[in-house]
Parts: C-alpha cells; sequence; structure tokens
C-alpha cells in the first residue's frame, strides 16, 4: 500500500501553478460561436427571462436558437447559464471563473479516486497533462463543468463503498449542464449497477434513481414549459439529435481512439476491464468514442489552416466529446503506469515530481500562451465593433461576424449577408466585414467612412473592416494595427463618423 506523506506536495503544487498560469494568460474573451449564444441566455437569466427577445437582445443566430410559444429559446443548458449569472451581473469576465473553479475540482476528484485505489496522488499528473480539458477550461462553454460532475458521479459509483443516491444526483447534474453527459452517465450508471452483486443490486439501484430522479423531473418541466412536450429536449428542437448518421464515422472514429491514447498517457487502459477493474469504465469510454464518432461534426475542422498548426489547432479543441471520458481515463492509467513503474523498482521521488511539474508548467504555458494570442485577436474584433457601432444600432455584414457578438458588449441588431459586393443592406446600417490580411475593403463598403482594425495571433489573422451609414460623411480610412495583441481591457481607437 502507498504510504502519503507530506513529501508527496507534486499535488499543490500543479494546482497552484494552474492557477498562477491561468490568471497570467486570464482569456481575453470569448471567441466561439457557443460561448456567444450562451453569453446571450446567462444575460437574458440576469434580466429575469430565458428569452433572449424579451431581455432585449437583438442579434439571433438562427442556428443556435429556434423559435417556442412566440419567443426565441438558446439551444443551450439553461442551468449552466444560471451559474454565470452573478459574473454577468458584476463583471461578465468573471465568468471564466466558473470554468476554472470546476477543472480544480476534478482535479480534487481524480486524486480521490487515485487514492481509493490505493494509489500515489502524485499520478493526477494525469490530469493535469489534459489538453482539452485545459484549452477549455478558458472557455465559457459547459464542456468542463458537466465532464467534472460526471466524474464526480463516477468516483461516487466505483468508491469501495458506492455512494449511489450521490452518483445519480451528479450524474443528473452533468446531463443537467449539458445533453451530451446523457452518453456518459448512461452507460456508466447502466454497467456499474449490472456488475452489483445480487444482494445489492435491487436496493444500490433504487438509490441510484432517486439521486438522478430530481434532475429528470427537472429537464422535463422545464421542456414541458418551454417546448409544449417534456420529451422535446432543446437539441431536438434545433435538429442537433439527426446529427448521428455517422457519414464521418471512419475519419473521426481513428482521431478519437488515437487520441484516447495521448490524453492521458496510457489511455487505452481504459478499455481494459482489468485496470478500470470492472466494465463501467470500458463500456463508458466506448460508448462516448462511438457516438462522437457518429456524429457528424467535430471541434477544430474548421480553422481553415493547414500543416502542423492546423494539425494542432484542430487536435485540441477535437477532445471536447471526449473530456468526461479522458478524466475518467486517468485513473486505470494511473492502475497501469504504477504497476509498470513498480516492476522496473521505481518510485515517485523528489525528483520525478519536479520533472512532472516542469513538463506541466512548460506544456501549459505554451498552450495557454498561444490561446490568449487567438482569444485577444478576436477581442480586437469586438472592441472595434463595440466602438464603431453604437447601442441600439443595425449592423450587416459576414456569417463570421455573428459570433463576436453578445450583448455584454451592447444591444445591436445583426443580419448576415453572403455577398460583399452587392447593394444589400439599408444606407443606414454599420456594416462589418472580415477579410484575409492586407485585403480592401469589399466593394459594400463604397461611399462609406470606413476603419479597419487588424486582428493578428499566431493562429488566426483577419482584418475588419467597418463602414459607417452612408449618411454619415465619406473621409479617409483609418487603420487599427492590433499586432501587438493590446490587453483586453483596451479599446481600439476609431475614426469619428
Amino acid at each position: 500500500m502507498i504510504r502519503f506523506s507530506s513529501h508527496n506536495w507534486l499535488f499543490g503544487s500543479l494546482l497552484a501553478s494552474f492557477a498562477v498560469i491561468y490568471l497570467a494568460f486570464y482569456p481575453a474573451t470569448f471567441a466561439i460561436a457557443d460561448e456567444a449564444e450562451i453569453l446571450t441566455l446567462a444575460f437574458s437569466l440576469a434580466h429575469g427571462t430565458i428569452h433572449p427577445d424579451v431581455a432585449g437582445v437583438r442579434a439571433y443566430n438562427v442556428t443556435m436558437e429556434y423559435l417556442s410559444r412566440g419567443h426565441r429559446v438558446v439551444k443551450y443548458s439553461v442551468f449552466h447559464a444560471a451559474l454565470l449569472v452573478p459574473a454577468v451581473r458584476a463583471d461578465w469576465r468573471l465568468v471564466f471563473l466558473v470554468t476554472a473553479a470546476f477543472f480544480a475540482a476534478g482535479a480534487f476528484i481524480v486524486r480521490a479516486m487515485l487514492r481509493e485505489r490505493d494509489l500515489s496522488g502524485d499520478w493526477s499528473i494525469l490530469y493535469f497533462l489534459l489538453a482539452g480539458p485545459l484549452y477549455y477550461a478558458s472557455t465559457i462553454e459547459a464542456a468542463v463543468p458537466a465532464a467534472v460532475m460526471g466524474l464526480l458521479g463516477a468516483a461516487m459509483l466505483l468508491r469501495k463503498t458506492p455512494r449511489p443516491c450521490i452518483g445519480g444526483l451528479a450524474l443528473g447534474a452533468a446531463v443537467l449542464l449539458h445533453p451530451w453527459m446523457s452518453v456518459f452517465a448512461g452507460p456508466l450508471a447502466a454497467s456499474w449497477w449490472i456488475e452489483r452483486e445480487r444482494s445489492e443490486k435491487w436496493r444500490d439501484g433504487l438509490w441510484l434513481a432517486l439521486g438522478a430522479f430530481p434532475s429528470i423531473i427537472v429537464i422535463g418541466a422545464y421542456d414541458l414549459i418551454v417546448n409544449g412536450d417534456a420529451l422535446r429536449v432543446n437539441y431536438a428542437m434545433t435538429g442537433e439529435l439527426a446529427g448521428f448518421y455517422g457519414a464521418h464515422f471512419f475519419a473521426f472514429a481513428p482521431f478519437y481512439v488515437l487520441s484516447l491514447l495521448i490524453f492521458p498517457i496510457a489511455g487505452w487502459a481504459a478499455l481494459s476491464p482489468r485496470w478500470s477493474r470492472g466494465w463501467a469504465i470500458p463500456a463508458t469510454t466506448a460508448a462516448i468514442v462511438i457516438c462522437a464518432s457518429l456524429y457528424g461534426y467535430r471541434d477544430g475542422l474548421t480553422s481553415g489552416l493547414g500543416g502542423w498548426r492546423g494539425t494542432i489547432f484542430g487536435a485540441i479543441p477535437g477532445q471536447r466529446f471526449l473530456l468526461p471520458a479522458s478524466m475518467l481515463a486517468c485513473v486505470p492509467a494511473a492502475d497501469w503506469l504504477q504497476e509498470r513503474v513498480g516492476a522496473l523498482g521505481l518510485a515517485w521521488s523528489n525528483t520525478s515530481r519536479a520533472a512532472a511539474l516542469a513538463v506541466f508548467i512548460a506544456a501549459y504555458g505554451i498552450l495557454g500562451g498561444m490561446h490568449q494570442g487567438f482569444l485577444r485577436a478576436n477581442a480586437v474584433v469586438q472592441q472595434a465593433i463595440s466602438a464603431a457601432v453604437p447601442s441600439g444600432a443595425a449592423l450587416v455584414g459576414e456569417g463570421a461576424i455573428l459570433k463576436e457578438l453578445a450583448p455584454v458588449n451592447g444591444i445591436i441588431s445583426y443580419r448576415s449577408i453572403d455577398d460583399a459586393d452587392s447593394s444589400a443592406g439599408d444606407g443606414r446600417d454599420y456594416v462589418a466585414w472580415l477579410v484575409a490580411p492586407g485585403a480592401a475593403p469589399p466593394a459594400l463598403m463604397a461611399g462609406r467612412r470606413v476603419e479597419c482594425a487588424r486582428a493578428r495571433s499566431w493562429i488566426w489573422n483577419r482584418d475588419l473592416w467597418i463602414g459607417w451609414p452612408r449618411s454619415a460623411a465619406a473621409g479617409e480610412s483609418e487603420i487599427i494595427d492590433s499586432a501587438a495583441h493590446p490587453s483586453p481591457d483596451s479599446s481600439a481607437s476609431r475614426a469619428s463618423p
């Protein structure tokens, strides 16, 4: 049995290093369309409603919202958005701390699971080296919070003395935070229950069901009130559930399997009943990989980059569907590694702990710096639009602009158009268009006073052209150079209309 002593300082050092690096590269802004919509929902809740139109939000993403009973509804979890409301009311930039707190909580859960198996808590380094959770910890998405709640549910069920009621409650909460977690919670709970001793099976099953019952009632009540049917979930209303058609299965499956081999190290052990100490973890992991492969979309495929940059930028965000499986896989992976290390006559020492800490600091520092550069480039776009377009005004432009708009940056209406050379749009509207670096403004800007904001990062580079209404005096364009990546609080200067 492993003896735990004060010399096992690695976990605390990893946690402190995560906090320091996170704050050093504190997310400059949001950069994903999902985040903009989650902020829209949190903003609406802060104004006492779930409907953006009732809250006065005018920008409308038709791919992420739908109409129900005469009002707009955001497809994302209202329960996750509710966690962000206090931060939105105080300062919306604080919302990132919610995700970071969940990541930190996940580290404690993994360490507890390791100790439950008489493994050293130092193997928690496997969790801290998960690139996917580290990346999404700097976003507003529900991926990390939902995965951590699922991990808590697994920890309660897989204990030597299981706590099925708490486990069911945690798994239900995970599904409330993101419906994808039903792919995790269902197989985990079912396989765990099937493996229980006959004398304990029905008692544990009852406690598990009682724990999950509140979440089932809450989800059903929400869908009944909002969608008119307790079985019509938001994702069904937007057609998301039709996405599991498997057209890209043979392209996505190898990616997800390979990802599990790398994140965590020796993650393949999660598919082994021996190292997982039962079938619950293998069955859950297989369900996650299969369902993710069947789905018609994978994150990280829209960067438009090739070569090593496209591979890195696509592979790390592409871990999103795997997050709960990767977190859970840290435990059987540590079990396998512990035996291999022990067979070599080795054990954790201060030297090995220092090396593990150095690897984490270097890896997370690089990832955090690269991600922050991308976020700052998006912040330049958002700041330029906020500075140029007054609240209540109308803006037209390309579809990519929509992901940069959230009501926390101002209330404006937005209409997407496809042709920059057309005469679409009222002359009284503002116009925004993203082009390749150095490209001229589109013909749609003719007769308008224009401004160019340069968004630059290692991964994403664009020029944003903003045109004032034609009623404003036309004049020389102004170039805003943001190559130096200004701080998230800085505002881009603009030409006076």
